[in-house]
Order: C-alpha cells, then structure tokens, then sequence
C-alpha cells in the first residue's frame, strides 16, 4: 500500500481508499483528490497492490493499521477501494464509488466458478477493464495502460473471498455508482444499499472520469461531510 497524503493542513482527515489500477499520478484521481483538499480536507490517498496473494493480510490489515493511527476520519473507498472500505471500522462517515461487491453478472459461468478455486498466479484471465467507455470519457491514455489487461485465478479467488465475506454497509453510508457500470455488480449494489443510500450519475465506472463529474462533486462532498444526512434522497427520487 502507498500513502500519499495531501493539503497536511487541513481541518480533519479524509481517508480515499482507490480502486484497482488508480495510481496517485493519475489525472483523475489527482483531480477528485484536489476537490478533497480544496474542501478543506487532509487528504490521505492510498494506493493499493495491483496483485494481491491474501485478500485480508495485503488490503484490509495495512488499511486498517493505516486508519487506526488516526484521530478521526471520513472515508472513501473507490471500486476494490471501496469492497476494502467496507471492512473498515470508525470513520465518522463513508462514501462509496462504484464498490466493487461483486463481479458483474456477465463474466460469471463455469469457467468462473472453476477458475475462482484456482490459487496459482500465472496471469491469463482477462480484466476487460482497460476501456474508455468502460471506464469514463476522461480517462487518460496513461491511466489506461497501467490498468493490467490479465489477471491471475490467484486474484480472482481473493477478490471473490472478499466479495463473499463483506460485512454489512451501514445504514447511513452513501453510495454512488452508474447503471451502465460493467465492472462491478450493480445487482450487487442494490442488494447492499437502500434505495434512497444510492445516488445515480451519468458514466462509466470512475465518477471522477465522467465528463459530467463537476455535476456530481458537491453530492460527494455532502455525503463526505454528513453521510446520508448531507443528500437528497438517492434512487426513491429518480
């Protein structure tokens, strides 16, 4: 895991767990960071292992360890950021983007099923992730070849365990995501969250990668500051 944290000034610490792949130098990243920071927030943005051999002991143990030395925190977990948050303990409020809870519906079979028992690290499995329109119109060229285009039956059964054993999202945690997300479940979504816990943007699956992100960045503001409290009613009102 890499920290990196930003604005060490600021008023009270934010926690941004990102998803797989994002790196710091990534310029939407860089950009949803900023908005953090200008906010007002100490900004502590981790980076986690593209590869992990153990679920719990590379992501949730050093994030964990990594929170625990703070006071206080709010927390936002992006895609794996955001299956990661979800085993957290104490922040003061989180915000999901596009959690990754389960792998979407379509890349399931028996094959899946076969590969998933798997726990060898050669890297044939393809990530199908490592699209534009899959993952946002301002997603850079840098940051779409450092998404890895396979991954290993090693990391599926990780992820997987992960996706299996999440503990329940809190009742007053707000999560963002796009229906035409398809890299994680949407179904999984809605079967974790209430309706009105959820709010709709236009995109791909990095909300800090759609063109419309401006439109949406003061909702996730709200969320980050109040929780639940901070937002309009999510899906109840669409």
């Amino acid at each position: 895991m890499k920290p990196r944290v930003t604005n060490e000034d600021g008023n009270s610490d934010l926690v941004f767990v990102l998803g797989w792949g994002n790196r710091h130098e990534h310029e939407t990243v860089d950009w949803l960071v900023g908005q953090f920071a200008d906010a007002g927030y100490r900004v502590h943005a981790l980076q986690i292992p593209v590869f992990p051999d153990d679920f719990y002991a590379d992501y949730v143990e050093p994030v964990q360890s990594y929170v625990g030395d703070l006071d206080g925190f709010r927390l936002v977990g992006h895609s794996t950021g955001g299956l990661i948050a979800a085993y957290l303990d104490g922040a003061e409020t989180t915000t999901y983007l596009s959690p990754w809870w389960d792998f979407p519906p379509e890349s399931k079979g028996v094959l899946f099923s076969l590969v998933s028992r798997l726990g060898f690290d050669a890297k044939f499995v393809p990530s199908e992730v490592d699209d534009r329109s899959v993952i946002g119109e301002l997603t850079t060229d840098r940051q779409l070849s450092d998404i890895p285009s396979k991954v290993s039956p090693r990391f599926v059964r990780e992820a997987s365990r992960g996706h299996r054993n999440r503990p329940a999202v809190d009742d007053d945690a707000v999560v963002f995501c796009s229906l035409r997300d398809r890299v994680v479940s949407v179904r999984a979504v809605g079967d974790a969250a209430d309706a009105d816990q959820i709010r709709p943007y236009e995109g791909g699956h990095e909300l800090f990668s759609s063109r419309r992100r401006d439109e949406y960045v003061e909702d996730v503001l709200a969320a980050v500051d109040d929780g639940l409290a901070g937002v309009d009613c999510g899906l109840d009102a669409v």
